[in-house]
């Protein structure tokens, strides 16, 4: 799986809590509904069965923080990585993995700087129909 990729395509290194994944049954429309509390630059990466997504959401412009999976004919593994960069959009810092956690059943949660731990800069809640 290409998880080690950040937003940009670049080979990072994850924690072993940057990744969270689920099973998404057939048949099923996805949304990914997303919130940010921080100032710092945050983006989603989405895999299915492994491959990387073709969107992204994130916390600036040109990502969106509301995304549709359409309905796939098998079930698959969702698997999201939340990334940050220590300062507003920069294109001269790198990404940096958060560290995420499960919330209940349908929210994902990072924390971007591994010293509050409060995991609400990231936070995914996921919807399905």
């Amino acid at each position: 799986m290409s998880t080690h990729f950040d937003p940009e395509g670049n080979a990072s290194v994850l924690s072993d809590y940057s990744a969270l994944s689920l099973f998404v049954p057939a048949e099923q429309n996805v949304h990914l509904y997303a919130s940010f509390d921080s100032a710092w630059e945050q983006a989603v990466v989405l895999f299915i069965n492994g491959e990387r997504y073709k969107d992204q959401l994130g916390s600036y412009i040109l990502r969106p923080s509301m995304l549709t999976i359409p309905k796939q004919e098998a079930g698959y593994e969702l698997t999201l990585v939340s990334w940050h960069k220590r300062s507003n959009p920069n294109a001269t810092l790198p990404w940096i993995a958060s560290r995420g956690q499960r919330i209940g059943p349908v929210v994902f949660a990072w924390d971007d700087s591994a010293e509050d731990g409060d995991y609400r800069d990231t936070r995914i809640k996921l919807v399905t129909s």
